[in-house]
């Protein structure tokens, strides 16, 4: 594990760690919110896709997590130097590594996933609740089976669970536990396809809110500034007493 910023943010070792269990832990980099940055209503769990590492969303994080709070990076396993099992790439196994150093994160966090590890945060929201999860952002990622767009490849486990089962449930369950989700479908990606767009963009309940953002899949979270500008209208809209000058603080009451 790295970390990142004064000593007063480094995150302490997970109770898993040193214990002989042989739980092996994500690597992950804790970078404390910049003085500059904000947006975030406060700390910040960001999960990379496939292929990516703990490095993938540092831009996202770094512009939106506020002074006074820390963004925790995780490499997935397989991925950057986290360990690489020769099995256990379902939704499931991810989350279940994110939960084993969920005793040292931040008592509240926001939680934002891209392709894959959107997946895999929507899977831990729904795990930890409401008074865990603040708010959840998914990057390009659908909830709907497509066994159609399955392909092999270096990770044919994880392709295969992700396009073959369906996981169209998780926005109700996120609504009935009241956490606000923002998707981000990108314009010239087909990851999440027309239909579930519609859906999506239909849902009554006030909780879920789909915008689409430039590029493929394979690059629109790139678009730091676009997304970021999104992210803040949304945590704006979803947490009343958030001021309006980007630095992610509350209001103080009059």
């Amino acid at each position: 594990m790295s970390f990142a910023g004064p000593e007063d943010r480094v995150l302490p070792a997970p109770a898993l760690a040193g214990h002989g269990s042989g739980v092996e832990l994500l690597d992950y980099d804790a970078v404390p919110g910049l003085p500059r940055a904000g947006g975030a209503p406060g700390s910040m769990l960001l999960l990379h896709g496939f292929g990516g590492d703990k490095s993938q969303l540092r831009p996202v994080g770094d512009a939106l997590c506020p002074a006074g709070s820390v963004a925790v990076h995780p490499s997935l396993r397989a991925h950057g130097d986290s360990h690489r099992p020769d099995w256990g790439y379902s939704v499931l196994d991810f989350s279940a590594d994110v939960h084993r150093i969920a005793d040292i994160l931040p008592d509240e966090l926001h939680l934002v996933g891209y392709s894959y590890g959107g997946l895999v945060v929507a899977v831990s929201a729904v795990t930890w609740g409401a008074s865990r999860v603040r708010s959840l952002v998914v990057i390009d990622q659908s909830f709907d089976a497509h066994p159609a767009l399955h392909v092999a490849d270096e990770w044919a486990e994880g392709s295969l669970l992700r396009w073959t089962y369906d996981f169209g449930h998780l926005p109700d369950l996120l609504e009935r536990l009241g956490i606000p989700v923002l998707v981000l479908a990108g314009a010239d990606s087909g990851n999440i396809l027309a239909g579930e767009r519609e859906r999506l963009s239909g849902r009554s309940g006030g909780m879920l809110r789909l915008e689409t953002v430039r590029g493929s899949h394979a690059d629109c979270y790139r678009n730091t500034e676009e997304i970021a500008s999104v992210m803040r209208e949304f945590y704006r809209d979803q947490f009343a007493g958030l001021s309006g000058n980007g630095n992610g603080a509350k209001e103080k009451s009059a």
